[in-house]
């Protein structure tokens, strides 16, 4: 695991619970990514009140236990927005705004609030977004696997978006299609796989449950 004195949170996501896409060829049905490519995260900023230009989504508000809460936790994250505490990509930078809507929101089966870290090493590798994340970066929640993402101007894509695993023939995947391997391990992977899939700097990171 990540040396527990020298990391930095990279935000909270709340995922999805889907099937692992055909493509990576993982055969699970519990897969995660904080890669909006890859899986959804909550809430969805294009599906919320104000977002839709045709109007307001009728299969997302039935998530909702009426109209109200929908309507209510649209403006909470238009706020959040506003604030720059919450990202178009589902990524909030704060737990406890997190945790409110994971518990007000959307706790359920199919979603899993997950907290991201790495090493403080790889700071300039982000955005001036994230000075704004949460300054401790707890070690709470079960250690769910590792992942090698990188940010454009918007989103986290994973190396998993290209297909990039095939670079890569020692590693190894659990259940949640989150890397086995040891965290230097995948330190070096994040290094090997440089330059090559998105136009980003791949940095390893570290996935925990909070929820």
């Amino acid at each position: 695991m990540i040396g527990r004195t020298d990391i930095i949170n990279v935000g909270y996501f709340i995922c999805r619970i889907v099937p692992s896409p055909d493509y990576l060829g993982f055969d699970t049905d519990r897969f995660i990514s904080v890669s909006d490519c890859l899986t959804d995260h909550e809430p969805q900023p294009s599906l919320c009140h104000g977002w839709k230009p045709r109007g307001d989504d009728k299969d997302y508000i039935s998530r909702f236990a009426d109209i109200e809460t929908y309507i209510r936790m649209s403006e909470e994250m238009n706020e959040l927005l506003e604030k720059r505490l919450f990202l178009v990509d589902g990524c909030f930078l704060r737990k406890e705004d997190a945790i409110h809507f994971y518990k007000d929101y959307f706790d359920s089966p199919d979603n899993i609030l997950v907290s991201v870290t790495t090493e403080e090493y790889y700071r300039s590798y982000l955005g001036e977004d994230f000075a704004n994340c949460s300054t401790s970066a707890g070690t709470e929640g079960e250690f769910l696997g590792y992942d090698i993402i990188g940010r454009d101007d918007w989103v986290f894509h994973s190396f998993l978006c290209n297909s990039l695993q095939k670079e890569l023939p020692d590693v190894r995947f659990n259940s949640f299609g989150l890397i086995a391997n040891p965290f230097d391990e995948v330190k070096r992977m994040a290094a090997a796989i440089d330059g090559k899939g998105e136009p980003v700097d791949w940095l390893p990171a570290e996935i925990r449950k909070v929820l």
